[in-house]
């Protein structure tokens, strides 16, 4: 199987949970294009750049002890990173600590789907702020003739496109 690598800062946030015990965890849409995930420890994730351990979705609240982080995926392939209340009281300390963590994952079993494209764009600071469901290069085009238009480029930045072919995860 192939390898992929995607920052954390990459990725959108669904949530952030603070009603735990013990733990604040943060919640990530799936990643796109990774192998499915069982909701037991898979190995199909790494973490690189904070110490952090493989748990199952149901011990995302207990202590931790030896390691900063710990994370699940359960089978809706979203990731949800774990740490303690004191190390991330609040979203935004959270996500600036792991701006610069990389996460490398197994791909799952891709086929193209037909002439379909994702487009991704990030503000100049790479935050992705839009995400298109599948469509045609043409209407790709369309797209980032809109969020060219209408962007204050002296307010908010540039933008980055990123295009990628669709593809099915079977």
């Amino acid at each position: 199987m192939s390898i992929a690598t995607t920052k954390m800062n990459e990725l959108s946030v669904e949530n952030f949970v603070t009603s735990g015990t013990n733990n604040n965890f943060l919640v990530f849409h799936p990643i796109p294009y990774a192998k499915q995930s069982s909701s037991a420890i898979d190995d199909v994730y790494t973490i690189n750049g904070i110490t952090t351990i493989e748990i199952v979705e149901a011990d995302l609240d207990v202590a931790l002890t030896g390691s900063n982080y710990a994370f699940s995926v359960g089978t809706d392939n979203k990731i949800k990173l774990a740490f303690s209340k004191a190390l991330h009281t609040t979203k935004a300390s959270a996500l600036a600590a792991l701006k610069s963590i990389e996460i490398q994952y197994l791909i799952g079993n891709l086929t193209l789907d037909g002439a379909n494209y994702t487009l991704i764009a990030r503000d100049s600071s790479g935050v992705e702020f839009h995400r298109t469901t599948p469509v045609t290069l043409e209407k790709a085009t369309q797209i980032i003739s809109t969020l060219d238009m209408s962007r204050d480029t002296k307010r908010e930045g540039f933008v980055v496109y990123e295009l990628t072919h669709n593809f099915i995860n079977n």
